[in-house]
């Protein structure tokens, strides 16, 4: 299963608008959420806890020896070796990201980088689902942007457990695909509501509405996520075109 281009470039505005309130993509934007991920930036919410924001900032200082952002690498591999959600040390680095934001080349590594972290991993879990519709790969991919994909319990793959147990099955084992993918936003909602990670709790709260939009999408028979689609998130009308 993979999507179109006009499929994907669908896919990819509703995750800007649940991360940015925006169709476009905001590669410029880096802060502190408070969530226990230190600065969260760019396209998907690179975190500086992990070793995202540094695979994107080395990748670009090799093409872009001069970038100032290059000053901040000792320090982004010493956060992501500790996974440390410290923000100190990193002061201008927000600016530097915003103002590196207007190269083409470090859009270009954001779009590399983002599709090895979310897309390519959703891509291979809806193969193995058996999930066959745009709309299934956009939510494996939107909820991958949001909880990562690792192993822990607010991940990806623990989410797609649960909604197995949940379902009684995948589509890949004869459970209807609109079914799962209820069951699935059933233990997402929940578990944006209490993560194990206590220190996202308070952001993934307010995130909720998210998972409504989805759930909105899927009863709504948008499953070929077709141009224009309608996404209703907070009360707010956003067309995805």
């Amino acid at each position: 299963m993979s999507l179109s281009p006009d499929q994907r470039r669908v896919a990819h505005e509703m995750v800007n608008v649940f991360e940015y309130s925006s169709v476009s993509a905001r590669y410029d934007a880096c802060g502190d959420l408070g969530d226990g991920r230190g600065l969260t930036c760019g396209e998907i919410g690179f975190t500086t806890s992990s070793t995202e924001v540094r695979d994107v900032v080395a990748a670009y200082t090799e093409r872009a020896p001069g970038s100032p952002l290059a000053r901040h690498l000792p320090r982004l591999r010493d956060l992501a070796d500790r996974g440390s959600a410290s923000t100190s040390g990193l002061e201008g680095f927000a600016a530097d990201w915003a103002h590196a934001a207007g190269d083409p080349r470090f859009r270009g590594v954001q779009d590399a980088v983002a599709d090895r972290l979310t897309y390519d991993p959703a891509i291979a879990m809806a193969r193995r689902l058996g999930i066959r519709t745009p709309l299934g790969v956009a939510i494996l991919f939107d909820t991958a942007v949001q909880h990562g994909t690792s192993d822990d319990p607010d991940g990806l793959p623990a989410l797609v457990a649960r909604a197995g147990a949940q379902a009684h099955g995948t589509p890949a084992g004869g459970v209807a695909e609109k079914t799962w993918l209820l069951a699935f936003l059933d233990v997402r909602r929940a578990d944006l509501r209490n993560p194990h990670d206590e220190d996202s709790q308070d952001v993934w709260a307010q995130s909720v509405d998210r998972v409504d939009a989805l759930h909105g999408l899927v009863e709504g028979d948008e499953a070929r996520l077709d141009a224009p689609v309608t996404l209703e998130v907070d009360g707010e009308d956003y067309e995805l075109r």
